[in-house]
């Protein structure tokens, strides 16, 4: 059932993340952990390699984040369907509601790449937007201390066009990336000092014409769980709608899910659900606090 998941929303797990099967209500708050970076020094010809010695407490930050979406998606297979059609609606139904609940959360992960949460962005034209603005993403990501480990892109479908079309980026005498193989989204791997970079084709433009983010782990803190309800249900509940806990092993993201029958139509009704929220860069504070420089965005102007 987390198959269409684990397939189309591997970056995810390249976020900081705090997922559990544990149980949650909407609007309680998760402390997520993010590792920081430690300051490089001198050696002291006095006090050795113990000068200046960063306390391994401070680089960690807590970062509470608030699970304030729960979301759902609700199917109905008739019954009259059920019982005169020879396909089987009750697994079409179920198939694709983790890949409908992980689009939902990266929408949202989308909705916080704001200019209020991260300082830094580049100016590309869509058309613009090849190989060398990944270099030159890249290289102001170094220039800010940006973790060069771990980095992906997030990218419209007009930019990753464009990258697929680049003949260094295509060729096999550069990097040989065929961008689309087994699924319509492309997909560019080990390019420029990214990961990878995918496309998510309703990546929004947040009125600040959006076309990418580049991020490393930190940039993005995501936390969720299993809402209570579902995660420990009554006796009663579960006599008339049955609850499971799915969760996939890739990433550790559960989701709950629950099953009934109309006692009036026998219609059969089923769902998946998650309590989740997340934090984004400086969380509108001020250029270089918190993550901010863990982001980088691509815009049009």
């Amino acid at each position: 059932m987390l198959d269409a998941f684990k397939v189309l929303f591997p970056f995810i797990g390249n976020f900081s993340t705090n997922f559990s099967s544990d149980s949650a209500q909407l609007n309680d708050t998760v402390t997520a952990t993010v590792g920081l970076v430690p300051t490089v020094q001198d050696y002291d010809a006095t006090s050795g390699y113990k000068a200046n010695a960063a306390e391994s407490k401070d680089l960690a930050a807590d970062v509470p984040v608030k699970l304030d979406r729960h979301r759902h998606v609700p199917t109905k297979v008739d019954y009259i369907d059920a019982i005169s059609s020879k396909r089987d609606l009750y697994r079409m139904a179920i198939s694709e509601r983790a890949f409908a609940l992980g689009a939902d959360i990266v929408d949202y992960i989308g909705g916080l790449v704001l200019a209020a949460n991260f300082s830094q962005s580049s100016i590309y034209s869509a058309a613009n937007s090849d190989l060398d603005m990944l270099i030159n993403v890249g290289g102001d990501m170094n220039a800010k201390g940006a973790s060069p480990m771990g980095r992906i892109g997030i990218v419209n479908t007009a930019v990753m066009a464009t990258l697929m079309a680049d003949s260094r980026i295509a060729s096999r005498d550069y990097y040989g990336q065929l961008g689309r193989e087994n699924s319509g989204y492309g997909v560019i791997r080990g390019v420029a000092g990214f990961e990878a970079i995918y496309e998510w084709p309703t990546l929004p433009d947040n009125y600040e014409h959006l076309t990418g983010f580049f991020a490393t782990k930190p940039a993005v803190v995501l936390a969720a769980r299993v809402p209570s309800k579902i995660a420990n249900p009554s006796e009663s509940m579960n006599r008339i709608a049955p609850t499971t806990v799915q969760q996939d092993a890739d990433t550790g993201l559960a989701f709950g899910g629950v099953e009934w029958t109309d006692p009036g139509t026998f219609d059969d009704y089923l769902t998946l659900a998650s309590v989740y929220g997340a934090k984004a860069g400086k969380q509108g504070g001020s250029a270089g606090a918190i993550t901010d420089y863990g982001g980088h965005r691509l815009i049009t102007q």
